[in-house]
């Protein structure tokens, strides 16, 4: 078997394992759907899953075999932390980050380089990141240099995402299983008693998630295309962490903002108090923090005591830091999370939210794959502008798992 004839093998099974997890998500939400009916689907799929790791190893052993003499595996699969260990050195090395260049500053793009054996190696990684490949739609994986410049810049912007559950995920579509707490005890039996069957039986729910496709253009010059491949990266990686927490940021606010809103109350403080006292579980009270923006901190920052103290304190390890009866308070931009106004003219109002609680209890953030770059010299304006467009694509998905973990307050805004 030719390794093109392999690779439409390859194609063909990530098209149908992709269909069977979009049939399983769905059933998945169904109540209607037997758990057995689950199991053997998600069996199927793991069977297929199977299969596509055998179809891997062989596509590479088969292509290192013609490349350097190296003799086939007898059957069998590679382990898949070898898998992952190969992907890992591809990213890093300087033959993918030369490769990545090239097909940036020359448009070569997914569908019209899979010949040009100076960018086999980008090939290499969409088959061994997944096998669909992944970048059937999109682009290819970025370099390691690029994701590491994206991954600094995410931290120093400070994103949204930092607070929240985050997890990496290999289908687009799944779900999780989140159990439910137990409300009472053991029961007194006596000795050689029989023990009564238990009606406070533990029970499961289904939490399903979609990582939906994001992407973007970005128009570069040519004298940047043409640049050394550190300052290209660098431009690349600035530009792709920018919009990646705007979207992430965005992503979240619509979670958070889904909980309905009641008055703090006339009161800030003794409302915040009494949200972290009462309205959420000791044990997650313990571990919240206060999500608000420049409007809440600004009303907060300036309260003060009967002694004329601020009612905040400073973060002993972060002077920039401040906390409220022990809890940080995180304070983001008006772009971020904007104040809410309702009414017009004399009867208009203004809100801003304050949201309590943790938020990694309460959502995940779940990203698809690596990040993609494809690029064209010819299409859209880039002929125009004698200019390349590249596009930026990130499949990202937010799900709720507790919703009481986190509350939402109101406070006015004069």
């Amino acid at each position: 078997m030719t390794l093109q004839e392999m690779m439409n093998q390859i194609t063909d099974l990530g098209t149908r394992i992709r269909t069977l997890a979009t049939q399983l998500a769905a059933q998945a939400n169904d109540p209607s759907v037997p758990i057995a009916d689950l199991e053997a689907r998600q069996q199927q799929l793991n069977d297929m899953n199977r299969r596509m790791a055998a179809l891997q190893t062989a596509y590479q052993t088969q292509q290192a075999a013609e490349a350097g003499g190296v003799q086939p595996l007898a059957g069998g699969s590679a382990p898949q932390a070898q898998q992952s260990r190969t992907l890992t050195d591809m990213l890093k090395s300087n033959e993918y980050a030369r490769a990545f260049a090239y097909a940036i500053q020359h448009g070569v793009s997914r569908k019209n380089g899979r010949d040009n054996e100076r960018v086999k190696i980008l090939y290499d990684a969409l088959t061994e990141s997944g096998g669909s490949p992944v970048g059937t739609d999109g682009g290819f994986l970025v370099p390691d240099d690029i994701d590491h410049t994206i991954r600094e810049i995410r931290r120093s912007l400070d994103p949204l995402a930092a607070l929240f559950n985050e997890e990496t995920v290999t289908s687009p579509n799944g779900w999780r299983v989140r159990d439910t707490n137990p409300t009472k005890g053991l029961v007194d039996v006596d000795e050689m008693g029989e023990i009564d069957d238990d009606d406070d039986q533990p029970s499961f729910a289904k939490v399903s998630y979609t990582c939906t496709k994001k992407a973007l253009i970005l128009p570069v010059s040519n004298e940047l295309m043409t640049d050394n491949v550190a300052n290209l990266f660098s431009y690349l990686g600035r530009w792709f962490a920018k919009k990646l927490v705007i979207t992430e940021n965005a992503m979240l606010m619509t979670a958070l903002r889904s909980l309905t809103g009641t008055s703090i109350g006339s009161d800030p403080m003794k409302g915040l108090k009494t949200a972290l006292n009462k309205d959420l579980d000791p044990a997650i009270s313990a571990l919240a923090s206060v999500i608000l923006n420049q409007s809440g901190f600004d009303i907060l920052d300036n309260l003060l005591d009967g002694n004329e103290r601020p009612l905040l304190q400073p973060d002993p390890t972060n002077a920039t830091v401040k906390r409220f009866s022990g809890r940080p308070l995180h304070a983001v931009s008006y772009a971020t999370m904007a104040d809410v106004t309702s009414g017009s003219g004399a009867s208009a109002s203004t809100t801003t939210d304050l949201f309590i609680g943790d938020g990694k209890e309460f959502a995940t953030l779940f990203r698809c794959g690596g990040y993609e770059l494809a690029s064209t010299d010819i299409g859209g304006n880039a002929w125009r502008t004698d200019s390349t467009e590249l596009r930026g694509i990130a499949r990202l998905g937010v799900s709720k798992f507790d919703t009481g973990a986190m509350v939402r307050r109101t406070l006015p805004v004069t």
